[in-house]
């Protein structure tokens, strides 16, 4: 089965390229070294746990298999919703109420965290807090979501809801039956942002190589030896943060998580007028479909798309599948000629949330980022930077639990892609039902 660990391509080309700044083009790891901490995997949440592990004095030396940021950190649909996965009375079902309220607390304030770390670091990401929309797609949804905005408005947190006209108002689409507006989410340029966080590490005194994969993992008494092509990592305490990326470094982490991979499509510069129609806010949009929607609008017009997940490298939808879904949202596209696409790999798990394992002493893991990767990448890398710094497990937002395989595991390729079809197929018979309703009245 391929797997995404085996990549070696250059980076991709993204919207999100051209105002990233330069490449950090880091050494290759080529001598042996001691440390406190040696963290493998340079995404946001091996960025993050570097860079607040170094401020609390430990030394720190992080390996990437390529470059900083070369995974699914760097190419995603840079939506930032306040949010898990889980609706907030789902978390305290699963947690209990300690975890479950840190869980949630941690999604509360995770927009704000980013908003001080790149004002503190002078990372410029165009991270614009302006709000986050999501459309209901069937009537019913709107109790859904009604539910959603009253458990956070009892907390005193921006949400409200929009009825249709409001919600078409600000969304630029008459297709949805209203929806919701969080206040405190927005977006950001992921690849720009870690590259922030990668240098902030760096000024705060982490050693950072790039093209060093982690080839080996071994237990010296009460020290771990990490061995790269070039050199080792001594260190009493280590993170493998590799999520979809995850090889057979550690026994079973490969196979706790499905890679899969979204796909984005990115088209040429709206007219004028559409820009100023579609989204005009720059709210970026998801909507409560199985397959959601996922929208947003660059500052330089482009109209970006989350086309959703296929499971083998290479495979790609043609840019007329992805406009046909836009023409249905936005009547008004007319002929505007499609753009490009590109993809990176997200790692979904059984629990459809992130994870923390401890399998060995000084030894953890955090996956599973399930679409929710950029903040709470953030979060969790913070959270596990604090045990080296003498914080115990308990003092985690999340609690550590067991390494999982995902149950057969060998087919999971064609597994998900069953899934995907099913999701699509009740999203396709839901919205004809709503065309039909529409059709009536």
């Amino acid at each position: 089965m391929y797997s995404p660990a085996n990549d070696s391509k250059a980076d991709a080309d993204t919207p999100y390229v051209a105002y990233a700044g330069r490449p950090l083009n880091l050494p290759r790891l080529e001598d042996d070294t001691r440390a406190d901490l040696v963290i493998v995997g340079g995404g946001i949440a091996g960025c993050s746990a570097a860079l607040h592990a170094a401020e609390a004095g430990a030394k720190v030396v992080l390996v990437e298999a390529l470059t900083i940021g070369w995974g699914a950190s760097s190419r995603n649909s840079g939506h930032l919703p306040p949010a898990t996965k889980h609706e907030p009375d789902e978390i305290i079902r699963r947690y209990g109420k300690t975890f479950g309220e840190r869980i949630i607390d941690t999604s509360d304030t995770a927009p704000q965290v980013l908003a001080d770390l790149t004002k503190k670091h002078g990372i410029d990401c165009n991270l614009q807090l302006v709000g986050h929309l999501t459309g209901a797609h069937m009537p019913e949804k709107m109790t859904f979501l009604e539910k959603r905005v009253d458990f956070w408005r009892k907390r005193g947190r921006p949400l409200e809801m929009l009825d249709r006209h409001e919600f078409e108002k600000m969304s630029g689409t008459g297709f949805y039956f209203g929806g919701a507006l969080d206040r405190r989410g927005g977006s950001i340029n992921p690849l720009a942002y870690v590259r922030g966080l990668a240098r902030a590490a760096i000024k705060a005194g982490a050693r950072l190589f790039e093209n060093s994969r982690a080839t080996g993992l071994e237990r010296e008494g009460d020290i771990w030896r990490v061995s790269t092509p070039g050199g080792t990592v001594r260190a009493s305490n280590v993170f493998l943060l590799t999520n979809a990326y995850t090889d057979d470094l550690w026994p079973g982490l490969r196979t706790s998580v499905v890679p899969v991979r979204s796909l984005q499509f990115y088209t040429k510069p709206l007219s004028s007028n559409l820009r100023q129609s579609i989204l005009p806010g720059r709210q970026p949009m998801i909507d409560t479909h199985r397959m959601m929607n996922a929208i947003r609008v660059h500052d330089d017009g482009r109209l970006h798309y989350s086309v959703g997940v296929r499971m083998r490298s290479g495979t790609a939808p043609a840019p007329e599948q992805a406009m046909l879904r836009l023409r249905e949202l936005y009547p008004n596209l007319g002929d505007l000629e499609g753009g490009t696409w590109w993809a990176g790999w997200m790692a979904f798990n059984q629990a459809n949330s992130w994870q923390i394992h401890n399998p060995a002493p000084g030894l953890y893991a955090a996956l599973g980022c399930n679409g929710r990767g950029v903040m709470l990448a953030t979060m969790y890398g913070r959270d596990l930077a604090r045990l080296v710094a003498g914080a115990s497990h308990d003092d985690l937002c999340l609690p550590l639990t067991p390494i999982k395989s995902v149950r057969f595991h060998s087919f999971s390729v064609a597994g998900v892609s069953i899934v995907r079809k099913w999701y699509r197929m009740q999203d396709d018979r839901e919205d004809n039902s709503v065309r039909h309703l529409k059709a009536a009245s």
